[in-house]
């Protein structure tokens, strides 16, 4: 989840946003810190280390390295990238395989049933059309329907998350009816 910036504001949409990011980071598996190589770490970013749920592992990405020259790479679980130049994305894709227990082994890690595979099939074809949906700025109304479906196949597999809830997500986040 990107969240909102955590910094202090007067602004109450703004203060709602980073209530929101914290709660999301209280259920977080892993929380990617990103800090300005151009102003390094700060007081603010060292308040949100502290600040931090104990036991969630953290990578620190300093980004604009091209503007420092440092060289791009991870080191443990720092990983110096550009955004602008792409130098260091792999390192930090590479980082978050590892996180995940990803193995690049001929011997598969993740096993699926069938049934389970053709779920996410039927999850992916959803999310394209949804996608070509909101590219075409076209129905919103058949969006949400793809959506539905999209979860509804992923939820052949966990079962974990009903229409219900993808409503009140969507609900919650996205200004619907102007």
């Amino acid at each position: 989840i990107d969240t909102a910036g955590l910094r202090d504001s007067a602004d109450p949409v703004e203060r709602e946003g980073v209530r929101r990011a914290w709660a999301e980071i209280k259920n977080a598996d892993l929380i990617l810190l990103v800090v300005d190589e151009a102003c390094g770490m700060g007081d603010a970013e060292r308040a949100i280390l502290d600040k931090l749920p104990a036991g969630v592992p953290v990578l620190t990405i300093w980004n604009k390295i091209d503007l420092s020259g440092k060289p791009a790479g991870r080191h443990e679980n720092i990983i110096y990238v550009s955004a602008l130049t792409g130098a260091g994305l792999e390192s930090l894709c590479e980082a978050l395989k590892d996180h995940a227990g990803y193995s690049a082994t001929s011997e598969g890690v993740y096993l699926a049933r069938r049934r389970h595979l053709l779920a996410l099939q039927s999850a992916a074809e959803a999310l394209a059309c949804a996608a070509e949906l909101v590219h075409t700025h076209r129905g919103f109304e058949l969006l949400a329907e793809e959506l539905r479906a999209a979860q509804q196949a992923l939820s052949e597999i966990t079962g974990a998350f009903t229409s219900e809830d993808l409503l009140g997500r969507i609900f919650s986040t996205f200004c619907i009816g102007k």
